[in-house]
C-alpha cells in the first residue's frame, strides 16, 4: 500500500509548492506534469520515443558504469538526517552522488548536514514541501538510477549491487523490502512489503490494471531509472500530492517492468511523525487517504491510457487496501466519509468480489482482510475501534493476534 497523505490545506500547500517549481523549471500551472524539465533532460514524450531511447541505451551499456543518485529531502529531522546521509555515503558502488535538500529546517539539521559538506551536494531552500524538494534535488542530479531517500530512513550498503544484479533496460522501477525500525533504530521484527510469491513484472501490471494495487514499499524502498522520473514528473495531469511516491509508484507499472528484489535493503523508521505510518490511530486520516487513493488511481489510468494499457472500470473497488480504508472511514467517521452514498452492504459486496482478484495477496491474506471488513462493519461499536487499531497500528496488536496471523501465513 502506498502510504501518502495531504496534511493541512492541500490547496495552500500545493499552490506554494508549484510556485517554487515554476521559479526553478518554468510554468507548471496544472501541477508537476506540466513543468518544463528541458533544463533537466530531454523528455521522452511518446511511447515510440521512449522505446527508441531504451533501445539506444541497451547498445553497449556497461552496468558497472551506472551512476546512482541518492536524493534526500529533509525538514526538521536533525535526529535522523545524519544517519540517512551516512548510509548513502556507505553504499558499496563506485559511482554514487548524494544530494541533500534541506527544506527550510528550523532545528539543527543544517549543522548535522554540514558535517558532510565535503562529500555531498547541499541545497538549502525555504520551506516549500517534499515534492518540490525532490524535484529540485532531481534537477541537480546526474545519475542513471535515482533513489529518493526519506531523511529518517537508511539504505543498506549493498543496495546498488542488488539492483545491478537484476538490471534490465525495460525496468521502470526496482523495488526492495524494508526492515522496520523504531525511533532509536531497533528492529521491530517487521518487514514490508511481505511477498508470499515473487511477483513478476507481468503480475504487477495485471494487478494494477484489474485492481489498482500491487505490493510495493513506500518511497525509500524504490529505485528508478532516470527516464522514468523524467516521464512521470513531466506527465500532464491535475493530480497533486505532497510526496513523489504517489506519482512514481502509480505510474511505473504502466511505463515498464517493475522488478522486485525480495530482500530488505533499507531501514524504514516508524517514530510517530511519519506521514506514511500509523503509530497511533487517527480517525480523520482515513478520509484523506481515501481521497489521495482515488486521485492517485485516476493518475495511473491517465498514464496507462498513454501507454495503451486498459484499466478495469471497477478496479479501485476491487482493491483491498482501498476497501479497508473505506471500511474504517465509514465506520469511525461517517461524518467526513468521502464516498458519497456509501453503505456497509456496498462495502461487503465489493469485498466479496475483490476476493477473486489476487492483487499480490495470498488467499489467506485476502480471506483475513475480508473477515476483518465483515467484523468491523457488523460488530458492536465498542469493538470497531479496537479492530481498526489492530489493522493499522500494528505495534498495538496483542501478542496472540501476531502469533495467529503468523501461523495463518497472513504476516511473517
Amino acid at each position: 500500500m502506498i502510504a501518502a497523505a495531504i496534511i493541512g490545506n492541500p490547496d495552500n500547500i500545493m499552490c506554494k509548492s508549484w510556485n517554487i517549481i515554476r521559479q526553478i523549471y518554468g510554468d507548471c500551472s496544472r501541477g508537476p506534469g506540466n513543468a518544463d524539465f528541458s533544463a533537466i533532460s530531454a523528455v521522452t514524450s511518446s511511447k515510440h520515443e521512449l522505446e527508441t531511447h531504451l533501445n539506444g541505451m541497451a547498445e553497449g551499456t556497461d552496468v558497472s558504469e551506472l551512476m546512482l543518485s541518492v536524493i534526500i529531502p529533509n525538514h526538521n529531522y536533525d535526529d535522523y538526517v545524519g544517519i540517512a546521509i551516512k548510509s548513502a555515503l556507505e553504499i558499496q558502488w563506485p559511482k554514487v552522488e548524494v544530494i541533500v535538500v534541506d527544506d527550510g529546517s528550523t532545528d539543527n539539521s543544517l549543522q548535522v548536514i554540514g558535517a558532510f559538506s565535503d562529500k555531498i551536494t547541499l541545497i538549502s531552500q525555504e520551506n516549500v514541501g517534499q515534492m518540490p524538494s525532490c524535484v529540485n534535488g532531481f534537477g541537480k542530479s546526474s545519475g542513471d538510477v535515482v533513489i529518493f531517500l526519506d531523511s529518517d530512513d537508511a539504505l543498506h550498503p549493498d543496495v546498488m549491487n542488488e539492483i545491478a544484479a537484476v538490471w534490465s533496460q525495460a525496468a521502470s522501477k526496482f523495488q526492495f523490502q524494508m526492515r522496520v525500525i523504531d525511533a532509536k533504530g531497533n528492529p521491530t521484527g517487521n518487514i514490508l512489503p511481505q511477498f508470499f510469491l515473487h511477483p513478476s513484472p507481468q503480475n504487477i501490471r495485471e494487478w494494477m490494471a484489474t485492481t489498482g494495487a500491487y505490493p510495493t514499499p513506500p518511497g525509500s524502498g524504490n529505485a528508478y531509472p532516470r527516464w522514468l522520473v523524467e516521464r512521470i514528473f513531466n506527465f500532464k495531469s491535475d493530480f497533486t500530492d505532497r510526496a513523489p511516491d504517489s506519482y512514481l509508484l502509480a505510474g511505473a507499472p504502466a511505463c515498464g517492468d517493475v522488478i522486485t528484489i525480495a530482500k530488505p535493503l533499507v531501514d524504514y523508521r516508524v517514530h510517530g511523525l511519519n506521514h506514511g505510518a500509523f503509530l497511533e490511530l487517527d480517525d480523520s486520516r482515513f478520509a484523506r487517504e481515501i481521497d489521495v487513493s482515488r486521485r492517485r488511481h485516476k493518475f495511473f489510468t491517465e498514464v496507462a491510457r498513454t501507454e495503451g494499457l486498459a484499466v478495469a472500470a471497477e478496479a479501485l473497488n476491487r482493491n483491498f487496501s482501498y476497501l479497508c480504508l473505506r471500511t474504517a472511514s465509514h465506520t469511525l467517521r461517517p461524518d467526513i466519509h468521502p464516498v458519497a452514498g456509501d453503505r456497509s452492504i456496498r462495502i461487503l459486496v465489493d469485498g466479496c468480489r475483490a476476493f477473486s482478484y489476487p492483487q499480490g495477496l495470498s488467499a489467506s491474506q485476502r480471506a483475513s482482510l475480508l473477515l476483518w471488513i465483515v467484523c468491523v462493519l457488523l460488530c458492536p461499536r465498542s469493538l470497531q475501534r479496537m479492530l481498526v487499531t489492530w489493522r493499522y497500528a500494528s505495534a498495538q496488536r496483542p501478542k496472540w493476534i501476531r502469533h495467529l496471523l503468523n501461523r495463518l501465513r497472513v504476516v511473517r
